[in-house]
């Protein structure tokens, strides 16, 4: 047994219901449901009653190992936090379809100059997982884009705005079978949004920068940024990003801009480590700076 069965066992039971505790670990449903019934197999023992996949409770056994368990849980996640106090690692998330290896290196050598052992651990995720995490303290800091943290303070999140990008519209050369020039030559075509929950807000920010190109869209909007990409990529249409935003595709992908920018900030949850947040937060102002 490993600690990720634990933990998926020990969500669900404290939820009683497989998909949330998959939304919790932000893990698919399928991977918290082999995990139980790895555990299942090893222990030699049925930890839930499940009389349908919506509902179910804990057996006789799995309600004593989640006594046990949810001990073992906490008491781990204490040891870990205890040796990070000895250590200099950041667990650093931003969002995903973003490459930032064009400075996050730079700047962990820069941060080494004062602790010697600091490290980063990434995760990429959507904003409001990102956030969730935050909050929860799994993450430590987030990198994404100030527009959504607006309204987070009363969650305990602060955050402060270290850059900015500008913005663009991606689209594939087989869209037009040319590049082009001016926005306004990709009017006509759809523009890609994932579901989010600030779609609205997303919306109107579309029509508010491409209204100088006389341009609106038509939106569609699709599951995630993946389903966004393979839009591109498959010249279904377009989408608005920022310069950090990296869709694949190699050549056939191109990027015209437009008169917009915005704010890169780092968030960080008023119960994170100060001194791993604050030192990263001052050498990535230093970095842009520069």
């Amino acid at each position: 047994m490993n600690d990720r069965q634990i933990k998926a066992f020990v969500e669900a039971a404290r939820l009683l219901n497989f998909t949330k505790a998959a939304e919790k670990l932000y893990v698919p449903q399928s991977q918290v449901s082999r995990a139980i019934k790895g555990l299942e197999d090893e222990l030699g023992v049925i930890l839930f009653d499940r009389e349908n996949s919506r509902s179910i409770k804990l057996s006789l056994a799995g309600e004593k190992y989640y006594s046990l368990f949810k001990r073992f849980d906490a008491e781990l996640a204490k040891t870990r936090e205890s040796l990070r106090d000895e250590t200099h690692e950041l667990r650093l998330g931003y969002n995903i379809g973003w490459n930032i290896s064009h400075f996050l290196p730079q700047v962990i050598d820069k941060c080494r100059k004062t602790y010697d052992d600091f490290s980063v651990r990434i995760e990429c995720l959507s904003f409001e997982a990102l956030m969730n995490k935050l909050q929860s303290g799994q993450l430590d800091a987030v990198l994404s884009l100030d527009d959504y943290m607006q309204g987070t303070s009363e969650l305990g999140i602060e955050y402060e705005v270290v850059t900015e990008v500008d913005r663009s519209i991606i689209y594939s050369h087989k869209l037009l079978d040319r590049k082009v020039n001016s926005p306004k030559e990709l009017k006509g075509a759809k523009m890609f949004v994932a579901e989010d929950p600030k779609l609205r807000e997303i919306i109107s920010l579309i029509g508010f920068n491409l209204r100088p190109y006389n341009f609106i869209p038509e939106i569609e909007v699709v599951p995630n940024l993946e389903s966004m990409f393979a839009n591109v990529q498959n010249a279904r249409g377009i989408i608005l990003a920022d310069e950090w935003v990296s869709v694949g595709g190699g050549t056939e992908i191109h990027s015209i801009g437009i008169s917009s920018k915005a704010n890169v900030a780092l968030a960080w949850h008023e119960n994170a480590p100060n001194r791993e947040v604050k030192l990263f937060k001052e050498e990535l102002k230093l970095h842009f700076k520069g």
